[in-house]
């Protein structure tokens, strides 16, 4: 049986509930990721991890259990890139390394962000 890569069950959860734009149940989760199908119990445990980690909030709607992200994909992109800035020994290293990699129309926007 394949296994999945830290973090990817928890990327598969955010990304299936940002697509859908409302609250998902367990078993809709479930399905939604690629596969393998998680057992409902990797499932919960993964939940219960995101919940801990600010990533999901959890409420019980009559018989079902309803999954919400906390934040946007573009807020929670932008944290991960600060805290990967905050947790390098040369963040200004870094910045210029992610700067290199942007195309042209990335660059602009930044530009006309900081023109602003």
């Amino acid at each position: 049986m394949k296994r999945r890569n830290n973090g990817e069950l928890e990327n598969a959860v955010l990304t299936a509930l940002w697509e859908r734009g409302e609250p998902m149940a367990v078993a809709e989760l479930q399905s939604a990721v690629s596969a393998p199908k998680p057992a409902y119990t990797t499932m919960m445990t993964v939940l219960t991890r995101m919940e801990d980690k600010g990533l999901i909030t959890r409420e019980r709607v009559s018989r079902s259990l309803m999954i919400s992200p906390v934040r946007s994909q573009a807020a929670t992109a932008a944290s991960r890139m600060s805290q990967t800035l905050r947790d390098s020994t040369d963040s200004r290293e870094v910045l210029m390394s992610f700067i290199g990699s942007l195309d042209d129309d990335e660059i602009e926007v930044l530009r006309s962000f900081v023109r602003d």
